[in-house]
């Protein structure tokens, strides 16, 4: 008897479990808009435009100056990160941009790779696009999309990409040879936020706002 009713509970727990499980809704992945205003009616432009890191003596004066006005209210004792960044450690840093960092040889080591950028469902999206110096002959390079997380920036593949595009030269095989694209995801880098509700990572990992197939014809 005891075993007919140990069936008859796996059983209509199975059927339970059948009936009354969450139904998954696929994500609606069409096309949106998430520039200001509405979704124009003629068709978006979605040139490729080249793009150059640029900075001024005016805006790093100005950034000086909204250093130079930094308050930071005292941490708690023995805190040390658990209650967020410790204000002590903070100085350090803001004074190392203030009086150590050098920002116009920053843009220029941000220069050594194209940049671009194109119009993506509303927003200006950037990316670098590195292809390889030189190719064994009869070869293609293979497409790369590197995209960073959150938080994060397509600066930190600058190191990597020689030893993908150039492996030669780098004392490695080249075998495999890459042509990379590392685009910033919206709201990051030098790409254009969002200006509405909604854009997730779901949405941002959709291959349209991330990078259209375009770039590779760069």
């Amino acid at each position: 008897m005891w075993l007919e009713l140990l069936l008859a509970s796996v059983l209509g727990f199975v059927i339970y479990w059948f009936v009354s499980r969450d139904k998954e809704e696929p994500l609606p992945l069409g096309d949106g808009w998430w520039g200001p205003g509405s979704k124009p009616s003629a068709k978006e432009d979605e040139s490729i435009r080249p793009f150059k890191v640029e900075t001024s003596d005016e805006e790093i004066k100005d950034l000086h100056h909204r250093i130079d006005r930094f308050r930071a209210s005292p941490p708690l004792e023995g805190s040390r990160f658990h209650y967020g960044f410790n204000a002590n450690y903070l100085k350090k840093v803001v004074s190392y941009w203030r009086n150590e960092f050098d920002w116009r040889k920053q843009v220029e080591i941000l220069n050594q790779y194209p940049h671009f950028k194109t119009k993506i469902e509303g927003l200006d999206i950037h990316f670098i696009h590195v292809k390889p110096p030189q190719l064994p002959s009869g070869r293609t390079p293979k497409p790369l999309l590197m995209v960073h997380g959150w938080p994060g920036s397509f600066y930190e593949f600058y190191k990597i990409i020689p030893l993908l595009t150039d492996p030669k030269a780098h004392g490695l095989s080249d075998e495999h040879v890459f042509e990379v694209i590392c685009p910033s995801i919206p709201g990051y880098g030098f790409s254009e936020a969002s200006s509405k509700k909604g854009t997730g990572c779901w949405r941002v990992a959709h291959s349209r706002l991330v990078c259209s197939p375009e770039p590779c014809a760069v």
